[in-house]
């Protein structure tokens, strides 16, 4: 029966979010192709640096905050930041967090630092992960709004922090999210850009938040929607402070390299009041990460998956949704089944887990009955 049910609404779900997009005033195919060529010009004049070279002083004040993880990047940190400098908007800070590279990627920052006073350089003291990186960054940001980057990662246009600023601010929304092009290198044709799909267009809270819990159900099957990453949003700054604090330091210097984008985005969500999606594209998305902090072996997979089960179970706004656990939970047993791998650490953190969810008065028995017969030999 739970599996019935359970795919009842993974149907629902896919129906649901596939209705918003298309109603959602998609551009109509000319105008589309129009706005994806002023971002692939101005991403060209980018990566060739063609845009003119300008003194940029520290701002007391700064509306944007930009965090960029930094490992292993002297590839690609310069033109991310090439991307970030030359925005119509320029009260900013651009925070950097130099994950312990082991390459040229500090020597170039700083050469971009002693033009740009807006630039912080914060130095991890070994190699800590994006989810460490980030939270650090949004714990020292002073401005009003944080958006994320990866460090290979680039905003589309030159006008991406002030439309995306004056409708968070205009309208007092908390989080904004907006559109994201995938593409597989810097100079991919028009007709390889590929949206980055947001399933969540209604700009409710309520409906949203228990479906990021459902979502990485479809990421590991190859459906990636846009809301379980940082990126490709606007978040206010208090909103991701208060729930960097809530996660607590123990667990965001917990190493991952996967999840750790869902784990963040779920607590802040939680933490907010107010989300709108806007039909803006901000950020162009290198698919294959080739600076990525760590590799994505099964064992890491494995635990970062109960890492957030883990985080939905603690982070759900309403008892009600803590049941979803139940239903995630099948993805961390799919793991397992997967493959012949067995980490101690991963037992352990698994039992930990699995007895939380058995002890809480949250759970229906039902429920505590399937996660019994799926986690027998861990409990």
């Amino acid at each position: 029966m739970i599996i019935l049910w359970f795919s009842i609404f993974c149907i629902k779900t896919y129906f649901i979010t596939k209705n918003n997009s298309s109603n959602n005033n998609e551009l109509n195919p000319k105008e589309k192709y129009k706005i994806l060529s002023e971002g692939k010009n101005y991403v060209e004049k980018c990566l060739k640096s063609l845009f003119q070279k300008k003194n940029y002083q520290q701002v007391i004040k700064p509306l944007i905050s930009v965090i960029i993880p930094v490992y292993n990047c002297e590839e690609t940190i310069s033109y991310s930041i090439n991307s970030i400098q030359n925005q119509i908007l320029s009260e900013i800070e651009i925070i950097l967090i130099n994950d312990f590279s082991k390459d040229n990627s500090t020597k170039i920052i700083k050469s971009f630092m002693e033009k740009d006073k807006r630039i912080i350089l914060i130095n991890n003291n070994k190699n800590m992960g994006t989810l460490y990186s980030r939270c650090i960054g949004a714990l020292v940001s002073k401005g009003n709004y944080i958006f994320a980057l990866d460090n290979d990662d680039m905003f589309f246009n030159d006008d991406v922090f002030d439309y995306v600023y004056k409708k968070a601010i205009e309208e007092n929304f908390d989080i904004i999210g907006f559109k994201t092009i995938c593409v597989n290198d810097y100079y991919s044709k028009i007709e390889n850009m590929k949206d980055d799909y947001f399933s969540n267009r209604t700009n409710n809270l309520i409906i949203h938040q228990p479906k990021l819990g459902i979502h990485p159900i479809f990421r590991i099957k190859g459906y990636a929607p846009n809301d379980v990453t940082i990126w490709g949003k606007c978040i206010n700054t208090s909103i991701y402070q208060k729930a960097v604090k809530a996660l607590g330091p123990q667990r965001y210097s917990t190493f991952l390299s996967w999840c750790e984008d869902s784990s963040m985005v779920f607590i802040i969500f939680n933490a907010a009041k107010s989300y709108k999606f806007i039909n803006k594209y901000g950020i162009l998305h290198i698919k294959r990460n080739i600076t990525a902090s760590c590799t994505q072996s099964i064992k890491n997979k494995i635990f970062g998956e109960i890492f957030l089960l883990d985080i939905i179970y603690d982070f759900s706004p309403n008892n009600i949704f803590k049941n979803s656990v139940v239903y995630y939970s099948y993805i961390v047993q799919n793991y397992y089944n997967l493959t012949k791998f067995k980490n101690t650490t991963n037992d352990l953190f698994l039992k930990k887990v699995v007895h939380k969810i058995l002890a809480s008065p949250f759970i229906i028995e039902k429920n505590k009955k399937e996660v019994r017969k799926r986690f027998i030999e861990f409990i």
